[in-house]
């Protein structure tokens, strides 16, 4: 059969963008691109589900997530990020920052529309508009900058069709933090173009050397025009438990409702439970795994620095982007390669927009002795190629 006929456009549109994905492990691989963190949620998080799923708390929630859930995100984003938001009509708990980033961006977007990112970029964000019909805008940046996007930039990127602007930061796939000087000067072109800012900070937890996570909803006139999304996934380790939450101006949060109902109804009920067991509880738990993220970080630098190859700084997040094009092949060549002669997996750069042709996603999520090991090979494999 023709099954091609039978596929909507925008199907059509997407096929084949994730590429494929095996279930089966293949012995000898080293994955050192990969974005899953490599530890467990605090037990409190285990027991308040253990404790939901034996009084039977698996029906549906209110839409927009249990109200206790709701009321500890509110606390966590005055007290953590300088946002005051109404649990009541301003969160919506999601399953997961992928059905957030979806519902917004359904709720944004009529096709023809364009929202604005810097390049490199994480990908599903490009996918999700195209599904949609609309346009996310690569706006490139470099490694002499260490992809630092400037306002300048996004604004000679404008267009009468740009409705949103979208920041990650910490980033994916770079390691990138905006400093407040540069959030400030984007909160400013927001304002003056009258636009809304989408804000992932997802890795708000992962930063280094000093560098500092700031909300953009937190800065002066802000609030009104952000859209905030973040995860239990990164923060708490909880990737497979899809659940993540949305803070935004209640007549936007009305708006995505539909979308978000339509896709989900609600959040997992026993998910929920023990997203709120993770807010309650003390964080000291993440200083010890912050600490070891940072060790394989450096660790990461100085392998690096020893062969000679630039990166940009990994200031926050928990990936390394890596140049290599001095071995002379593409992103995608060498990750073919690396994968066959090394049985190392990497992320090509390419997955978040042009500008990242020429690097590579390495990643602090390996655990250790496999860490290490990875990172032999990797050495022994990079000099034999220049």
């Amino acid at each position: 059969m023709d099954f091609d006929r039978y596929l909507s456009q925008r199907a059509q549109r997407v096929r084949g963008s994730l590429g494929r994905q095996t279930s089966v492990p293949i012995p000898g691989l080293i994955n050192l691109g990969s974005g899953t963190p490599d530890f467990l949620p605090p037990p409190e998080v285990f027991e308040a589900m253990q404790r939901a799923l034996e009084a039977g708390r698996v029906q549906y929630t209110p839409w927009t997530g249990i109200p206790e859930l709701r009321a500890a995100i509110a606390e966590k984003l005055k007290a953590e990020n300088g946002i005051t938001v109404d649990p009541d009509s301003e969160v919506l708990v999601t399953s997961g920052a992928q059905e957030a980033l979806m519902t917004v961006l359904m709720t944004l977007l009529d096709p023809g529309d364009e929202a604005l990112t810097p390049s490199p970029h994480y990908d599903e964000y490009t996918r999700d508009a195209t599904i949609l019909g609309g346009t996310l805008v690569p706006v490139p940046t470099t490694l002499e900058t260490n992809f630092t996007v400037r306002a300048a930039d996004l604004e000679a990127a404008l267009t009468p069709r740009t409705k949103a602007l979208v920041i990650v930061t910490p980033n994916n796939p770079t390691g990138t933090v905006l400093p407040e000087a540069t959030l400030r000067e984007i909160a400013a072109l927001a304002q003056q173009r009258d636009l809304l800012v989408i804000s992932d900070e997802i890795y708000e937890y992962y930063v280094y050397d000093g560098h500092r996570h700031i909300s953009m909803a937190s800065l002066p006139g802000m609030r009104e025009r952000t859209i905030t999304i973040n995860s239990f996934s990164k923060s708490f380790g909880m990737t497979g438990l899809r659940l993540g939450y949305i803070a935004a101006p209640a007549p936007l949060i009305e708006a995505m409702l539909p979308f978000h109902h339509a896709m989900m109804i609600c959040a997992n009920a026993v998910a929920q439970m023990g997203g709120l067991a993770a807010l309650r509880h003390p964080r000291d738990w993440f200083a010890d795994i912050l600490a070891e993220y940072d060790r394989r970080r450096r660790q990461w630098m100085a392998s690096l620095d020893d062969l000679g190859l630039p990166y940009s700084e990994p200031q926050g997040a928990y990936y390394v982007f890596i140049d290599i094009r001095p071995t002379g092949l593409s992103s995608r060549e060498f990750v073919a390669r690396a994968r066959e002669e090394a049985r190392l997996v990497f992320q090509p750069g390419t997955i978040g927009g042009g500008a990242g042709e020429g690097f590579i996603r390495g990643a602090l999520t390996q655990g250790s002795p496999q860490f290490e090991e990875g990172l032999e090979r990797f050495v022994a494999f990079v000099r034999k190629l220049l």
